[in-house]
């Protein structure tokens, strides 16, 4: 996804962590050169501290501990436990589709933790008056403020066939937008109820309030599809909006729930 228009005046500061890029743009106007690096600085450091927390990759992470059951979820920090929480909930949500406990090694919350760390972020800019703001974690955008007060961020979703191609855009002051795919790695999302590659849809887009949620339900989509029908109407899914693409042929579909 791409979150900007090339007549926009930005400055961009980037950090690579997770095994990704995290690119943070405010409009040039807004630019604070030591207050815009500071709170990068502070934002880098919170991102490391959820990767020492997080990551199933470190073994002494928290979350590789939960996963070889030698910590148990009721002596956890406290915000993985809320990871813990809002992940049984989307599970339960959306009926299995999103299932991070059905993975080869247990738990694993990254399909939720990197829209949700990328939306807590923001407050290290927000305290500073940083109110315009697009923060793009690998695809999980989160927004703010437009780019200025009559222009919203437009953020460009790629065809799912041709990478050089925008498939749909949507025009955002304050949210986030989470997008999924079959098409960049083939079928590494797995229908956890069955355990095979998802075969619901191979391009999907989610457009919400939260970005944790918006990350999770992508790939909800991609596993469900057109499926996904007997769970979007959920109360709690107000104000979200959701796109995809079927996994065979060129059939589009999108849904919004009401506000």
């Amino acid at each position: 996804m791409a979150a900007r228009s090339d007549s926009w005046e930005l400055v961009h500061h980037n950090i690579e962590i997770w095994g990704t890029v995290i690119s943070i743009s405010i409009p040039r106007r807004d630019y604070r050169d030591a207050e815009f690096l500071q709170s990068c600085e502070e934002a880098e450091v919170y991102y490391q501290e959820i990767d020492r927390v997080f990551s199933t990759f470190k073994n002494d992470s928290e979350i590789s501990r939960l996963r070889k059951g030698t910590l148990d979820i009721s002596d956890a920090r406290p915000d993985v436990k809320i990871v813990w929480n809002r992940c049984l909930e989307i599970r339960e949500m959306t009926k299995r589709a999103f299932d991070p406990w059905a993975v080869e090694g247990g738990f694993d919350p990254s399909g939720f933790v990197k829209g949700w760390a990328a939306q807590h972020s923001l407050e290290y800019f927000a305290r500073r008056g940083f109110q315009r703001i697009q923060i793009n974690a690998g695809g999980d955008i989160v927004l703010r403020g437009g780019y200025d007060e009559n222009t919203p961020w437009v953020v460009g979703i790629r065809h799912p066939d041709h990478a050089d191609h925008i498939a749909k855009s949507y025009e955002i002051y304050d949210g986030a937008i989470a997008s999924s795919g079959t098409y960049e790695r083939g079928s590494h999302i797995i229908d956890p109820r069955v355990g095979v590659p998802a075969v619901g849809a191979r391009a999907s887009t989610v457009i919400g309030p939260d970005a944790g949620i918006a990350d999770a339900l992508a790939t909800a989509l991609i596993v469900d599809g057109r499926d996904s029908v007997s769970w979007l109407g959920d109360s709690s899914l107000r104000n979200y909006q959701f796109w995809a693409v079927d996994k065979y042929g060129d059939g589009a579909w999108s849904y919004q729930n009401p506000e």
